[in-house]
């Protein structure tokens, strides 16, 4: 092999890539910016790698003893290498072309597909080379000009492209910070609609529904759809959804900590569970929760079914996927709000 130093340094590099990535998906406020921008940077890092890792691959290739000698080991890491520049392509295409769509899905959902489908010939491939990666090999000099050299290269071109788009007018000098592309913002419920997975229920009767508020509370309660569309507190708010689009609009509805006054949360308290109808949930800290509203309508418009009618919640600040549909309950906890899957998994 002529160029071993590289097969560590994209696994590496991969690595880093796969957690700054799920960073950046689950955070959607510019505290974590630093992240997106760490995950770019090692995007273009690999680009620059390739140079090295492409003399490589194609060394292996025309080795058949080796092929012989290991052909499953050989396999697994050609497809981890198609794998990598398939979600690398897919980014950087994203990045600089533009929204765009394959199969129903977005480029940038299966950017993230791909990344996930990864991880498991990330770690397979790191145990199976494992004597590449001694503690000798990272205290050596030529280990870390070369680490260094690949990071310098990889926010050069980061700059550049970024750069690029600007002069040359291209869709992606238009996306936010997450790298998601404005869509339908103020247009009440014109702006596109998702779910996660397959959370699609029927169309509610909001004459048969109610909030129900359990839990860590002194008096719980049952409030219909007619006493919570009286409330009118407003908040313009851009929800950003991790399939690559974000939209900005007016909210209306009721605050949270009203509902948690009425109830009376109990001392201890530690955190709340919005739930949807479908049984889906996310889990806030009080201090969070308290900053929300729970929203009957959007741009002036009663919330369509398809956005969460009879009740959702607007949760300034997190990723699309925290923004519950469907709410028909608010449960206060006596845990933390981390004691729930970083992602939903339903």
């Amino acid at each position: 092999m002529k160029f071993p130093w590289a097969n560590v340094f994209i696994l590496l590099l991969g690595g880093v890539e796969l957690v700054t990535g799920f960073l950046g998906l689950v955070d959607g406020t510019p505290d974590w910016v630093s992240a997106l921008h760490v995950h770019r940077i090692v995007g273009f890092s690999i680009v620059a790698l390739l140079i090295w890792k492409g003399q490589n691959i194609l060394a292996s290739l025309l080795n058949s003893r080796r092929w012989r000698r290991a052909f499953v080991p050989y396999l697994a890491s050609l497809l981890l290498l198609c794998l990598l520049l398939t979600a690398l392509t897919l980014g950087l295409v994203w990045s600089h072309a533009g929204p765009f769509s394959f199969m129903g899905f977005s480029g940038v959902s299966w950017h993230i597909y791909i990344s996930l489908a990864i991880t498991p010939f990330i770690l397979w491939h790191i145990v199976f080379h494992r004597w590449s990666m001694r503690p000798r090999f990272w205290a050596e000099r030529r280990s870390f000009l070369r680490a260094g050299g690949l990071v310098i290269a990889g926010l050069a071109l980061w700059r550049i492209g970024e750069l690029g788009n600007q002069i040359l007018g291209f869709p992606g000098s238009d996306r936010r910070f997450t790298g998601s592309y404005e869509m339908g913002s103020f247009s009440g419920n014109a702006f596109p609609t998702t779910s996660w997975l397959n959370d699609r229920p029927r169309p509610i009767d909001s004459n048969e529904w109610v909030l129900k508020v359990k839990g860590m509370v002194a008096q719980e309660l049952a409030l219909p759809y007619d006493e919570l569309a009286k409330y009118e507190e407003r908040v313009t708010a851009t929800l950003d959804c991790t399939g690559g689009w974000y939209s900005t609009q007016d909210w209306e509805g009721v605050q949270m900590k009203d509902i948690l006054g009425k109830a009376e949360v109990s001392p201890g308290a530690g955190s709340v569970t919005v739930r949807s109808v479908t049984g889906y949930y996310r889990r806030f800290s009080l201090a969070e929760a308290n900053g929300y509203i729970l929203a009957t309508r959007v741009g002036g418009e009663t919330l369509s079914h398809y956005h969460g009618y009879p009740l959702r919640l607007v949760a300034p600040g997190k990723r699309g996927f925290e923004w519950v549909k469907w709410v028909v309950a608010i449960e206060v906890n006596d845990t933390s709000k981390w004691w729930q899957p970083p992602l939903p998994l339903q």
